[in-house]
């Protein structure tokens, strides 16, 4: 008997000592080990990008968000051969990976995870609980912690890679945190570093005009590692003077000549701030600059802005009293015209050199990369000419459909691009600048499917030249007619299918970026809303104009010849559905657009959150906010008929009857005006917005005046106006306040609607 339990006790000390050693093998490099192996630690910065490369030079690691995979490219010795294909969570963004090679984590935006995979088996770990839409994620230098910027809940998870485990949420880093980077000392400690991260959009200046070129300023968030906590945020400001000029200006009340005569300057503030890299003691910010005052004009609309900070002073970096930050498509209208003169459409990730002040910004529009090269103060140039003709040398490689992100190797001879569209990664030789191999990451939809159909759409929406999917046939296929010279396209205002978060002075007056996600029920991509704030597109189709007006392109609507314009364009008759088959395939891109997702999105009911938002649900019922959002849609102006409306419908260009008069309009606003300076539409009222994803949208109302959704609902006239009488307004009340506004915050495409009330 007493040999027996002997056994029995080895046989089960045996099986635990397997089991731990299993678990020590699982478990990343602690720090003590990095520290007697010096080559995980080169004094190179970390940032977040959605791909990456082994520090052996190896293997190429890179997501694919359609399919919910990443795969693993072998790129020893020019092999260029995808090696797997990991299945992962749901809509990976990026992936980061471990200074010792030994994990890759990747964040899921949709899961709400980051998914750990042991590089070496090539086999899923862990997936860890983080918060709302995970995106940017980056190692400290030794691989203690990894940060992880949650774009919709608005906070940075820390995770200690010892247990794999979030020990702490950083809730103060501003609104939308997207890119990472992390300084790197060179020692063996992580916890004397700093944390960059970018707010994606833009934040409104305190006493600027809505919708002037000045009115926001881009800001990053500085971590300390010691603390995990927010030590410091940085303004990075509008540049008052972009180098192209407008016909006039609205806010300014400089009327427009005839002929134009562009004698106007514009300025621009950076928007759209995806990535920051960390080069020496800079750090440097490619994006999407706004110029929102009218006239609308393609080449005045936004810009490509590379921004600079010092990473000592945690300042945007200045030499001599001059700021280093550049406007990249500065200089690009003196080269010679040519089909190859495209300019830095929807700047989006960027890459530097170890071993030379040389990087590459990736055009995620434009289809482009181009390099910039540093000065001895770090100041980037892309060498575009200063003015006619003057010499310039910009270099730009021709890459897949949507790159989103670059890296290099540790020689600096070659850069590995992932394209999201296209599902490929471009390999370019970077001492000849050239394209050496293209690697295809996920399969693309079956040609001839509804899914082929929407892919198409998606690379149409996310292009400012055109399209190049041949292997999804014909329509896969269009030429450079989507904006003039690669400026812009649907991407430059609707980031990730939502909005940028900016007010434009357009045509029908102030008008802040709608969500394009809001324009359809996302649980029926056939019904779909009316367009525009003030009811004046009835199509996504009819966005057609926008194309030819505001991005200055040739258009997709042609005669017969397939390339001559066709004249007759209106935005209600005839209707544009079925006369482009490429506006019909972005039309069933926009009906798929994915909602963001709530923080407060399923939370159990019997919790004191869940309870708050009940009784919020109950308070919008009773408060009226059903009369204009409900409806699985969240807004009650639908489109009720087939195209094209009757003549009676349409009341100065406005569908007229799907308009309410909710009291956000007041025509003596000094923003309240027209791009021509004529008086704006909103006389008759609005078209209610959706509030799918409302949270994650930034400031609110047709003309931004509301910077928060409190502000919202601070606003009475607009709170009352679903009231028969304003006696019943209990919002004063600070508990039902805060209700209502948790479950305004709460609504996603996962909440239960209200029926439908017109």
């Amino acid at each position: 008997m007493y040999t027996r339990i002997k056994i029995i006790c080895c046989l089960l000390f045996l099986t635990v000592a397997g089991i731990v050693l299993w678990t020590r093998s699982e478990r990343p490099v602690a720090a003590q080990e990095i520290e007697r192996d010096s080559r995980f630690n080169k004094k190179t910065p970390t940032s977040s990008g959605p791909i990456a490369i082994t520090s052996d030079d190896r293997f190429v690691w890179v997501v694919n968000p359609d399919n919910n995979s990443v795969s693993v490219i072998n790129v020893r010795d020019d092999a260029n051969l995808k090696d797997d294909e990991i299945r992962v969570g749901r809509e990976p963004q990026n992936l980061a990976i471990s200074p010792d090679d030994r994990w890759v984590a990747v964040s899921n935006s949709v899961s709400g995870t980051v998914t750990v995979i042991n590089a070496r088996g090539r086999r899923v770990v862990d997936s860890i609980r983080v918060g709302a839409e995970p995106y940017g994620l980056a190692f400290t230098p030794n691989g203690d912690k990894l940060y992880v910027a949650n774009a919709t809940s608005h906070t940075v998870s820390v995770i200690d890679t010892r247990y794999w485990r979030v020990i702490r949420t950083i809730e103060d880093v501003g609104f939308q945190p997207r890119g990472i980077a992390i300084t790197n000392d060179g020692d063996a400690r992580d916890d004397d570093e700093k944390v960059y991260v970018t707010q994606f959009f833009a934040v409104q200046r305190p006493g600027a005009i809505l919708g002037a070129d000045d009115y926001k300023e881009g800001r990053v968030t500085v971590i300390s590692t010691r603390q995990d906590r927010v030590v410091k945020e940085i303004k990075l400001d509008p540049m008052a003077d972009v180098g192209f000029n407008s016909n006039g200006s609205a806010l300014k009340r400089i009327p427009a000549t005839d002929p134009a005569t562009f004698t106007v300057p514009t300025g621009a503030f950076p928007n759209f701030l995806n990535a920051v890299v960390i080069k020496g003691n800079k750090a440097y910010l490619p994006n999407n600059a706004a110029s929102p005052d009218g006239p609308v004009r393609f080449n005045v609309n936004v810009q490509s802005f590379l921004n600079v900070i010092d990473t000592t002073t945690d300042v945007e970096s200045e030499v001599n009293g001059k700021k280093q930050t550049i406007n990249m498509n500065r200089g690009i209208q003196f080269e010679a015209a040519s089909p190859n003169r495209l300019f830095v459409g929807v700047p989006w990730h960027i890459a530097f050199k170890r071993n030379s002040n040389e990087g590459y910004v990736v055009a995620q529009a434009a289809n482009i990369v181009v390099k910039v090269v540093l000065d001895e103060n770090g100041t980037p140039t892309i060498n575009a000419p200063q003015q006619a003709g003057a010499p310039g040398n910009v270099i730009r490689i021709p890459v897949g459909q949507n790159p989103r992100g670059i890296v290099l190797n540790s020689t600096d001879d070659r850069a590995y691009v992932m394209n999201e569209v296209s599902r490929d990664v471009y390999v370019l030789n970077l001492e000849t600048n050239t394209v050496k191999s293209v690697v295809k990451s996920a399969a693309l939809p079956a040609p001839g499917t509804l899914e082929a159909k929407v892919h198409i759409g998606k690379a149409i929406f996310h292009s400012s030249t055109g399209v190049n999917l041949p292997e999804l046939g014909p329509e896969g296929v269009i030429g450079q007619r989507l904006s003039a010279g690669g400026w812009s396209g649907c991407i430059s205002c609707h980031a990730f299918g939502t909005t940028d978060a900016v007010v434009w002075i357009f045509g029908a007056g102030p008008r802040r970026s709608v969500h394009l996600n809001g324009s359809f029920n996302p649980r029926n991509p056939e019904d779909q809303k009316v367009l525009n704030y003030s009811a004046i597109f009835d199509e996504v189709q009819d966005f057609e104009n926008n194309i030819r007006g505001v991005s200055g392109g040739l258009g997709l609507i042609t005669l017969a010849d397939g390339v001559t314009q066709d004249p007759a364009l209106n935005a209600f008759n005839p209707a544009n559905t079925g006369r482009s088959k490429g506006l019909d395939a972005l039309a069933e891109y926009v009906a798929r657009i994915r909602t963001p997702i709530s923080p407060f999105s399923r939370v159990p009911s019997w919790t004191p959150l869940g309870r708050e938002l009940a009784l919020g649900r109950q308070l919008f019922e009773s408060q009226g906010c059903v009369n204009c959002h409900s409806g699985p849609g969240w807004s009650s102006a639908r489109r009720d008929y087939t195209p094209p409306p009757a003549a009676s419908e349409i009341v100065n260009g406005q569908l007229i009857r799907f308009l309410r008069k909710v009291g956000t309009f007041n025509p003596a606003d000094i923003f309240e005006i027209r791009q021509n300076g004529a008086a704006p539409l909103g006389a008759d009222g609005y078209a209610p917005p959706s509030l799918l994803g409302v949270h994650a949208m930034g400031e609110l109302f047709h003309n931004g005046s509301a910077e928060t959704i409190e502000d919202v609902l601070k606003h009475k006239p607009h709170r009352q106006s679903g009231l028969s009488n304003p006696a019943n307004d209990v919002l004063d009340h600070p508990v039902f306040f805060r209700a209502l506004v948790k479950f305004v915050k709460s609504i996603d495409a996962s909440t239960e609607p209200f029926p439908l009330k017109k």
